[in-house]
């Protein structure tokens, strides 16, 4: 068992909690979220310093460089990075993608319009967006929605393995996330 503490957390309604302990079994997989009213020490308790967020959703905009395997695990291994935990891609770069992937990224095949166009993506569009908290929602339980991924990733519940990831470097009154945020891999 992981116990995972931190000063605040996304929940899964989109408001922002404080003081959240988040309990992992050996699998991954949420056995139990508490709020606490102020920060108190616990045995075997993980004590990360920002906000807690599920691993984000996100569609497969940027084109493939080539057709070398090695070319496509640098890919994912870059999304993954980004904090994408889950990722919608067309049917043919879907069975490209399978043979390069660690496990670490679950591949959904999906419909993308203009997936030959690049654009940001994971965490990048985060920071670039203007409003990070609705872009960090549409990168979460949106896309998991749309993807008929919303019982496993989108959002920090029980039951649920969507990853955990750690955000700092953050403006704390408006959640407001910015080229000088920094992300971090936490489950």
């Amino acid at each position: 068992m992981k116990k995972i503490a931190a000063h605040y957390w996304l929940r899964p309604d989109g408001s922002v909690g404080k003081f959240p302990i988040i309990t992992f079994d050996e699998d991954d997989k949420i056995v139990e979220i508490r709020e606490r009213d102020s920060f108190k020490e616990e045995a075997s308790l993980l004590l990360i310093n920002g906000f807690l967020i599920p691993g984000l959703v996100d569609y497969g905009t940027a084109p493939l460089l080539s057709d070398e395997l090695p070319t496509s695990k640098k890919y994912l291994n870059r999304l993954f990075i980004q904090g994408i935990r889950a990722l919608g891609v067309t049917p043919d770069v879907y069975v490209y993608l399978k043979k390069a992937s660690s496990g670490n990224i679950l591949l959904v095949q999906t419909h993308i319009p203009n997936a030959n166009q690049y654009l940001p993506m994971g965490f990048e569009k985060i920071q670039a967006s203007s409003d990070s908290l609705s872009e960090l929602m549409q990168l979460t339980i949106r896309n998991a929605k749309a993807m008929g991924l919303e019982h496993l990733y989108g959002s920090l519940e029980v039951g649920k393995s969507p990853g955990l990831l750690a955000i700092s470097n953050l403006d704390y009154l408006t959640f407001g996330m910015d080229k000088n945020s920094k992300l971090k891999g936490v489950v």
